[in-house]
């Protein structure tokens, strides 16, 4: 039984101590003794000064714990002798298992035979012979390294670097590497005569990340090769070369810094060559760039922005960075508090669309909003205003500024039997300033508009029983009218939609530049079941039924007309991982004008989500001419088909024209040391300098050399008696 010593481990504990702090030793922490020893038997020869202790032995000094079944304490000779098998733990350099070891008696150098060394449960490390220097430095000779599980009967790991020389530098939390070769499956495939790596404890280390290999009908095989560079505590870039076999050669990089109040990251790429054919590529410079950043200005304001250009349309299509048709650009300084809040933001556009002309594309500067909420001391309720400006600006074609001033008032009332009534009303002022617009005069029109409303909520609950449900019908009584200019242009209004999130809207266009007016009333109704069973059920349905018509929604929104369409949601979601999701407008002939479908799985081997979207054909828009039906469908899905083997597809297909958009797959392997990743995907779409094509990409993550094993959760190799299963 393991027994704390007395006078013996006294003696040791005393020249220990000594020892440990000779000159150049670091000093032992204020109160507590530097050296402690556990063993089941000690003897001491006082002629020698030797100390011998056998059992299980534990040597404990500033952190560091030697385990063995003998230590050895030379006084004269002012040594360790330890012999195995030995287990030294060092906070700084991982765990190190051993045949024997020679060690001062502050356990921070000495000499270590066959030595195995592990850092942070990861990497692991075995050689002929190991020294340990400074208390910082391991250097080890004859070294076989891998993060792989290695059985007995098939001791060759997955994949391993074999040097002749390792050191591994504690201060600098790096492994050099001298005459290394990497070998996949005990087969030698390259050989570096010096490299270096992270320390796996390392959470930001410079050095090379792992490569993507891709081939592409466009650009060609290519190559990927990222270099991470730490700039400081709170500062990093990462540098990755493309080149392809076509002539490609094009630099990818990113740079990211964090200040006491905010942050700033760049990232873009730059084709000094594209390696493209004329069609596809041009003789002008090509190149994307994002910026994005945040900073806290001081008294809750925030500033933020986010900004991207790229050199033409189809870039970030050809080189597969995106398939984005627009960019949005942002600026904007922002304050939210418990009784205002205050926006003020100014947006561009780059569309990536050939057809359209870039000088009529418009810049939004100012979009500007401040909102204050008030208590009511005379009719009670909530009392807010808003001042509000929109600026819109074209280089050709019309300029407009329209300035907003809003005043809202609110009350809510519990009546008999739970039923809930509030009332409210607003008042709002448009004043426009519009120039250089073909179709308005020069002019600064004006727009007032009053608004009055009532509702009536009358949630129904019933607790217990099999499940929790609530039933709640809402009628909204709306009246509002404009008076003053009505011919004003429209900017932010074009696109007006009705779905069941503005049901209970006071206004369904998107912006302010046209209002919904005349009287009507909202009439929905809202049901939610909670199933101890652990399935959840949401719905809401209603419609707007109006005093009349006033045309002013185009018919295919389904707001046209006295009674609109029929609006609807249902949302099913189980807690083993399912939601349904059903939207969708019908008109009083039972057709559907839209209807969005979605499925969302998440399970323990996979995932799975499904959509479907049908709009109808819709010719009635005034500003956005005719558009066709769109009918389209979406999955994209994953399955661990073995615990280390996962496929993920993905699909989208035009149902109207009969043709796909695009498809793509992949497969990943993956265990305790490595990821290998392998994807294919096409592009079936094309344009007269943007053809149909196919992408393949391969990447390989090693663990243990500056990467983990990757996002999923990967199992280890499991030995058995004679070698894998």
């Amino acid at each position: 039984m393991m027994r704390t010593l007395s006078l013996a481990a006294g003696l040791l504990l005393t020249a220990l101590a000594a020892a440990a702090q000779a000159p150049g030793a670091d000093p032992a922490p204020a109160g507590e003794p530097p050296v402690t020893l556990l063993a089941d038997d000690v003897t001491y020869d006082r002629e020698t000064g030797r100390l011998i202790a056998t059992g299980s032995v534990e040597a404990l000094y500033q952190g560091r714990i030697l385990r063995a079944s003998r230590i050895v304490y030379d006084d004269k000779a002012g040594t360790i002798r330890a012999e195995g098998p030995i287990v030294l733990v060092d906070p700084a350099t991982g765990v190190m298992l051993a045949d024997s070891a020679a060690l001062t008696p502050d356990l921070a150098e000495g000499l270590i035979e066959g030595a195995r060394l592990l850092i942070a449960g990861q990497l692991q490390i075995a050689a002929a012979e190991a020294r340990r220097r400074q208390g910082r430095f391991v250097s080890m000779d004859r070294v076989i390294a891998s993060s792989c599980t290695i059985c007995p009967g098939d001791p060759t790991p997955t994949w391993a670097i074999r040097a002749r020389r390792v050191v591994e530098d504690e201060r600098e939390m790096r492994i050099y590497f001298e005459h290394a070769r990497l070998e996949v499956l005990g087969v030698p495939v390259a050989w570096l005569p010096r490299m270096s790596i992270p320390d796996p404890r390392a959470k930001r280390a410079s050095g090379f990340l792992s490569p993507l290999f891709v081939n592409s009908q466009i650009y060609g095989a290519g190559v990927k090769t990222p270099y991470y560079k730490v700039l400081g505590p709170s500062a990093d870039m990462t540098v990755t070369p493309f080149i392809t076999n076509q002539g490609g050669y094009l630099l990818e990089g990113e740079y990211r810094r964090k200040v006491l109040r905010g942050g700033i990251s760049f990232n873009g790429v730059y084709a000094f060559e594209d390696g493209l054919s004329s069609a596809l590529g041009g003789d002008h410079s090509r190149w994307f760039l994002n910026t994005k950043g945040d900073y806290a200005l001081g008294r809750g304001f925030i500033a933020e922005f986010d900004v991207s250009a790229v050199s033409d349309d189809v870039f970030l299509k050809q080189f597969d960075y995106s398939d984005a048709d627009l960019l949005t650009s942002t600026a904007q300084i922002r304050r939210t508090r418990a009784k205002d809040n205050l926006r003020l933001e100014a947006i561009a556009f780059q569309s990536l669309l050939p057809e359209e002309d870039s000088s009529t594309v418009p810049a939004i500067v100012p979009d500007f909003s401040y909102t204050r909420i008030l208590e009511d001391p005379v009719l009670g309720g909530r009392l807010s205003w808003e001042a509000a400006a929109l600026g819109v600006t074209r280089d050709t074609g019309d300029n407009m500024l329209r300035g907003t001033a809003l005043g809202d008032w609110r009350r809510d009332w519990t009546l008999l039997h739970g039923v809930r009534f509030a009332a409210a009303g607003s008042m709002a002022v448009d004043a426009y300033r519009l120039w250089q617009d073909p179709n308005f005069e020069d002019a600064t029109p004006t727009r007032f508009t009053p608004l009055v409303q009532a509702e009536l909520r009358w949630p129904l609950v019933k607790r217990g029983g099999r499940a929790d449900q609530v039933l709640e019908p809402v009628v909204q009584v709306i009246w509002s009218d404009s008076y003053g200019d009505q011919d004003l242009p429209n900017e932010d209004s074009e696109l007006p939609e009705f779905s069941y999130a503005n049901l209970f809207s006071t206004n369904r266009f998107p912006g302010r530049d046209r209002l919904e007016n005349g009287l009507r009333a909202n009439l929905g109704l809202e049901y939610a079941r909670y199933d101890p069973a652990g399935w959840n059920l949401g719905v809401t349905f209603g419609r707007v039924l109006r005093a009349d018509g006033l045309n002013q929604f185009p018919e295919g929104t389904g707001l046209d007309g006295r009674w609109s369409d029929y609006v609807g949601a249902l949302n099913l979601d189980f807690d083993w991982g399912l939601t349904l999701t059903e939207r969708m407008l019908v008109s009083d002939e039972l057709d559907f004008t839209r209807n969005e479908f979605q499925m969302r799985y998440e399970g323990p081997k996979g995932a799975l989500a499904a959509s479907y979207v049908h709009l109808a054909e819709d010719n009635t828009n005034y500003y956005l001419g005719n558009q066709g039906e769109t009918s389209e469908l979406g999955l994209n899905a994953r399955y661990r088909v073995h615990p280390s083997v996962e496929i993920r597809g993905n699909w989208r297909y035009d149902a109207t024209r009969g043709q796909n958009l695009r498809a793509g797959g992949g497969i990943v392997y993956g265990n305790e040391c490595l990821e290998l990743d392998l994807s294919v995907s096409r592009r079936y779409t094309s344009s007269a300098n943007l053809p149909a094509a196919t992408t393949i990409g391969f990447g390989l993550r090693l663990a243990g050399l500056g990467a983990s094993g990757g996002e999923r959760d990967w199992p280890a190799r499991a030995c058995v008696a004679n070698g894998l299963r």
